[in-house]
């Protein structure tokens, strides 16, 4: 019988903290590419995606050409840079109780669990390698490359587990730390638990109509209930 329940997790401030290491390789990108530091001062860069901070960043500093034609360029010098970063920190660290959690889950054959993330996928990979999370739980996923904005990016996940399992889950669940996350759960058809390890607080966050607020994502009786469900 398959998965009857697709959990989709977010990964910054979610699964792991990277401590801004992708702005300060973004940074080092653009240098690198551009010639120019991309500077996100007052930038509100949380829940978007990976491909929306590029060309606004592009936009913003008025270089004047198409974001498009340098993406390549940018992702890959981006990625070296990313991995640089986390070899001087030594690694990035995970969300408190999201190894404990993703064990569960992953006991658990109702469950399908994925990635509904605004990283593009190779970065977003890394950073989980990085944070000594075993990936291979994520059968499921949405990347920054599968849409233009994140409320596109739930149906795709659908799309993944029907063709993996050849019917569509009952209940899709976007974990995240953003109201972002909730939002483009909301627009999906989707339920939405967030999670306070970012930089909202559970009380910002119980105001985007989440249908469960947590502090972290221990694996506690309240949460595991509400995903078993």
């Amino acid at each position: 019988m398959p998965p009857r329940t697709l959990v989709l997790f977010d990964i910054d401030a979610t699964l792991l903290n990277t401590q801004d290491a992708g702005v300060v390789a973004y940074e080092m990108a653009s240098v690198k590419v551009f010639g120019v530091a991309f500077s996100f001062v007052n930038v509100p860069l949380h829940g978007r995606l990976d491909s929306e901070n590029y060309a606004d960043a592009v936009r913003r500093h008025g270089l004047g050409i198409d974001h498009v034609e340098h993406a390549d360029a940018f992702q890959s010098a981006y990625a070296i840079a990313l991995e640089k970063v986390a070899e001087d920190r030594g690694g990035f660290e995970a969300c408190p109780g999201i190894v404990s959690l993703l064990e569960c889950l992953a006991d658990l054959p109702e469950i399908q669990v994925g990635l509904l993330t605004g990283n593009w996928e190779k970065t977003g990979r890394f950073k989980i390698q990085a944070a000594g999370i075993d990936g291979t739980i994520f059968g499921c996923n949405a990347f920054a490359e599968h849409g233009e904005h994140r409320d596109e990016l739930v149906p795709v996940a659908r799309h993944q587990f029907k063709s993996m399992h050849g019917v569509a889950p009952r209940r899709i669940i976007v974990i995240g730390d953003t109201p972002r996350d909730v939002q483009c759960a909301k627009a999906g058809q989707a339920e939405a638990v967030a999670v306070a390890t970012g930089v909202f607080d559970a009380e910002a966050l119980r105001a985007t109509g989440a249908d469960l607020v947590v502090e972290n994502l221990s694996p506690t009786e309240g949460l595991l209930e509400f995903l078993r469900r």
